[in-house]
């Protein structure tokens, strides 16, 4: 690797893969900044299956993959639920390398009536009859396993406020900086819950992206670079 550059590890978002994240980490590329990235277990095209989807797991996994490549001094972009891990782990791991977080499209407001709304998106003959083009590809990012993919992330939906969900004395104790990016047309995410979760912590902030939804791929990436970029420096 090389150590004049800036690491950025991307972390994918829910029924995601690092797939997404590659038109953005060329841009960042560009920058001049090293890029990497996983797949969470369960999903992508990885051999291994959890017991169950859980953020305390993916927050090892991460600290496993940071632990394992050896890296020193690097930033963590998390795109939706990879941001919940990133700020989980920060919470849960105070001596990790990890010197700053950039989260974009993280939902905070899981309480049952925000987890009902999403759970209709995540069966998966609901989505097969209401959106089947959204369903072929999670089967082509997934395989045969993205039906189960979908009825796991639900569950983990289901015990984020009673299991894993992070508490104002979580993130009140996160001594790194945190910057939260919201699209000006996201649905799912609401600015009241990111500026309330930001004023949680000691060094947060939030960016606005405009011209952009929730999902990656009807963002403004390069805008989005940009923002990383000048965050970073």
């Amino acid at each position: 690797m090389n150590n004049s550059k800036k690491t950025i590890l991307f972390l994918h978002g829910a029924l995601g893969s690092s797939k997404d994240l590659v038109s953005l980490m060329g841009m960042m590329q560009e920058k001049n900044y090293e890029a990497l990235t996983f797949d969470f277990s369960g999903h992508g095209h990885t051999a291994k299956w959890p017991d169950e989807f859980r953020i305390d797991l993916f927050a090892r996994e991460l600290e496993k993959y940071i632990q394992d490549h050896r890296l020193e001094e690097i930033v963590v972009f998390g795109y939706s639920m990879g941001g919940y891990i990133a700020l989980y782990h920060a919470a849960n791991y105070p001596d990790s390398p990890i010197r700053q977080i950039v989260t974009y499209g993280t939902k905070f407001n899981w309480s049952e009536t925000a987890v009902s709304r999403e759970l209709i998106m995540l069966d998966p003959d609901h989505l097969k009859d209401k959106f089947p083009s959204f369903a072929d590809s999670l089967q082509e990012k997934h395989g045969d396993r993205w039906k189960a993919l979908l009825r796991s992330t639900a569950h983990m939906m289901q015990n984020l406020e009673r299991l894993d969900g992070l508490s104002r004395e979580d993130l009140s104790d996160v001594e790194i900086p945190v910057t939260f990016i919201l699209g000006d047309q996201d649905r799912m995410v609401s600015s009241e819950e990111t500026n309330f979760t930001a004023s949680w912590l000691r060094h947060g902030q939030v960016k606005t992206l405009t011209h952009s939804k929730h999902e990656l791929e009807r963002s403004n990436l390069r805008e989005l670079s940009n923002i990383i970029s000048d965050i970073i420096e």
